[in-house]
């Protein structure tokens, strides 16, 4: 009897113990939606841009890592919010389990749509703002966003005004703002940190501005106007904004150029400026030799743009796209990644630097689909249940950080 009841009492022990430890396995495996992790992963990419150099090394590498990783990917160009919930709910209906928006019409119904069919959404490129954030934060479905925080975007133009001034010993400046007119915060960020360099020589200000949060204002949704920039050491010949590359925006850079402002320092669109203002050199003697940098991408079509005078690019490269899989792939496997509140995290992210085109092409021979991407399929699956601080470091990752990351 006595063994007897000894017996009943440890089983009971087992029982419980083993009940305890499954019942913890299974807290930890969180809402995987529709996915089965038996199939293939499904996974749709909205865009707007279908056409750029960068686009098409984004989309090499997601086909490229995603299929090491036994997953899908399609592409779907849209121009509205209407089409990208479209194109959500086609996804829905063929079996697709997480969308990747690179467009942002409308962040919160597109969020709602695709958490509406149950499946995951990651914004790869850019954030929503802060009220977008608010309706969405705590929504299952949404994994976050992973792109360049305002300080990165106003330390990208801060650091190409530095190089430029300290490095190439230039005075003189022409700077394209891209959109900064039209309140695009990327491009204001750029700005403001290429004008907060300048200022920072005592004889300099911008319409008695000095501080980064003064000049701020000074250009939110307005164009720069050089005759509000004063200093004793530097000069800005000239501003340019918009898009249009235009007769008028040419006149604008070769009246530049040729009162001195052969540096050029753009937020954007850096080739197109670099081949505009080559072409300009070449049919005018009496402008010297042109200097420019941009922050853009890190592909290939500005390799040549660096025989033109291009001297500068800052940017995203095809393994930036590295992020929004482990957000993905942690979620299917029920170790979610999440902000300290518990919310869906909005992470930062590094641009990689060349300031030669022996440096770019060295950096596109680490990161491309026939060499091997620098964030390949190894890295990601050995990101499977990483922390934050982790993640955040893969995400904020320069060129050297980035190889020493892939060697672990």
């Amino acid at each position: 009897m006595k063994k007897s009841f000894m017996k009943t009492i440890c089983l009971a022990l087992f029982a419980a113990i083993f009940l305890t430890v499954a019942s913890s396995c299974k807290k930890g495996s969180g809402d995987k939606g529709n996915i089965d992790e038996q199939k293939t992963l499904k996974i749709g990419v909205l865009r707007e841009d279908d056409s750029s150099d960068e686009a098409s090394a984004w989309e090499k590498y997601l086909k490229t890592v995603g299929k090491d990783l036994n997953m899908t990917v399609d592409f779907t160009t849209t121009n509205s919010s209407s089409s990208e919930v479209s194109a959500i709910n086609t996804y829905a209906s063929k079996g697709y389990n997480a969308i990747l928006l690179f467009s942002d019409d409308d962040f919160v119904a597109s969020v709602s749509a695709a958490a509406n069919k149950k499946m995951y959404v990651v914004s790869p490129t850019g954030h929503p703002t802060e009220e977008q954030y608010e309706q969405i934060k705590d929504n299952e479905f949404y994994l976050g966003s992973v792109a360049p925080l305002d300080d990165t975007e106003y330390k990208a133009g801060y650091d190409m005004a530095k190089y430029f001034a300290e490095e190439k010993q230039q005075t003189n400046f022409t700077i394209f703002g891209g959109a900064t007119l039209y309140g695009s915060t990327m491009h204001i960020n750029r700005l403001t940190g290429i004008l907060t360099y300048l200022c920072e020589d005592p004889s300099t200000s911008y319409d008695g501005a000095k501080k980064r949060d003064e000049l701020y204002g000074k250009v939110s949704g307005q164009s720069l106007d050089p005759a509000k920039f004063k200093s004793d050491k530097y000069n800005i010949s000239g501003y340019m904004d918009g898009f249009a590359f235009d007769d008028a925006f040419s006149t604008k850079l070769t009246n530049s150029m040729i009162s001195g402002g052969t540096c050029i320092l753009t937020v954007g669109a850096g080739g197109v400026v670099t081949k505009t203002a080559y072409g300009i050199t070449s049919a005018n003697s009496s402008v010297g030799k042109i200097l420019v940098g941009g922050v853009d991408a890190i592909t290939s079509e500005y390799a040549s743009d660096f025989e033109l005078g291009y001297a500068y690019d800052c940017g995203k490269y095809a393994s930036a796209m590295a992020p929004a899989l482990i957000l993905i792939t942690n979620a299917v496997n029920g170790s979610r990644l999440t902000a300290a509140d518990g919310n869906a995290p909005r992470t930062g992210s590094s641009y990689w630097i060349a300031k030669s085109r022996e440096e770019l092409e060295n950096m596109l021979k680490s990161d491309n689909e026939t060499d091997g991407y620098c964030f390949d399929a190894k890295v990601i699956e050995r990101y499977k249940g990483c922390s934050s601080a982790d993640f955040e470091k893969l995400c904020m990752a320069d060129y050297e950080t980035a190889k020493m990351i892939k060697a672990e």
